[in-house]
C-alpha cells in the first residue's frame, strides 16, 4: 500500500537529504496501536530518474507493506510528477505530438527508443494528465471555474510551475480514488461517486414458472 509522504523537496533535494531515512509511520494505518508487530523494512529503489529510495513499513499481522511515497514522485509508473508534467506541457505547445516526442526523447541519446515507442510513451503521459485535469475540476468546479484543461492554465491559476506535485496535495483526501500518476493504490481507473436523486429499486427477477 502507498502512503502520501508529505514534502516539498524536489526530487535533487530529496536524494541530498537522503529524506527516505527520516520518512517515518509512528504506527500501522490498519490496526489500533500496540496490537500488530508493526515494524520498519528496508527501503526499496525507484531508479527512474536516477537510483533513489523509499521508505516502507510491514505488518505481519495485516500482511501489509507500506511506502511512504513523497509528493514528487509518480505512483504506478516510472519517474516524477514533474517530468510527467513537462511532457505533458511540452505536447501541448508542440505543433504535433510528434514533433513533441523527437524534442523530448532525441534518437542519438544512450537511453533513445524508437520513434514510434516516443510516441507512444508521450501519448500516454498526455492522456494521464488530461484525465487527471478533468476529474479534479469536477472535485472543486468553483476552485477551478473557467480554467482551460491544460498545464499552463492551471499553472496561471494556482501560481506555481509543479502543478502535479501542487495538486497531490490538493487532492489528499481523494488520493486513494485517484488513478496514477497522482492517487495512491488504485491499479484500475476508478469513478468517483457522483450525487444523484434517488431510484426506485428494480426489486429481484421473479422466480421461473414451475413446469
Amino acid at each position: 500500500m502507498q502512503l502520501r509522504f508529505e514534502s516539498t523537496l524536489t526530487f535533487e533535494q530529496y536524494i541530498t537529504a537522503r529524506a527516505w531515512e527520516q520518512a517515518t509511520l509512528k504506527a500501522c494505518p490498519l490496526c489500533k496501536p500496540g496490537t500488530c508487530h508493526f515494524q520498519r523494512l528496508t527501503p526499496y529503489m525507484r531508479k527512474v530518474p536516477a537510483v533513489a529510495f523509499v521508505a516502507r513499513y510491514y505488518c505481519p499481522e495485516q500482511h501489509t507493506t507500506f511506502g511512504l511515497l513523497p509528493d514528487f514522485y509518480a505512483s504506478r509508473m516510472p519517474g516524477t510528477l514533474d517530468d510527467i508534467e513537462h511532457a505533458a506541457a511540452t505536447a501541448e505547445v508542440a505543433p504535433s505530438v510528434e514533433h513533441a516526442a523527437e524534442q523530448l526523447r532525441p534518437a542519438d541519446t544512450p537511453d533513445a527508443i524508437t520513434f514510434g515507442a516516443a510516441v507512444a510513451w508521450l501519448r500516454r503521459r498526455l492522456v494521464l494528465v488530461r484525465a487527471l485535469l478533468v476529474t479534479v475540476v469536477g472535485l472543486w468546479p468553483d476552485r477551478f471555474a473557467g480554467v482551460g484543461l491544460s498545464v499552463r492554465a492551471f499553472r496561471e491559476r494556482l501560481g506555481t510551475s509543479r502543478v502535479l506535485a501542487a495538486l497531490r496535495g490538493i487532492c489528499a483526501r481523494h488520493l486513494y480514488a485517484l488513478p496514477r500518476p497522482l492517487g495512491l493504490n488504485p491499479r484500475m481507473p476508478v469513478v468517483l461517486p457522483r450525487k444523484r436523486g434517488r431510484q426506485q429499486s428494480t426489486g429481484t427477477d421473479p422466480p421461473p414458472h414451475a413446469r
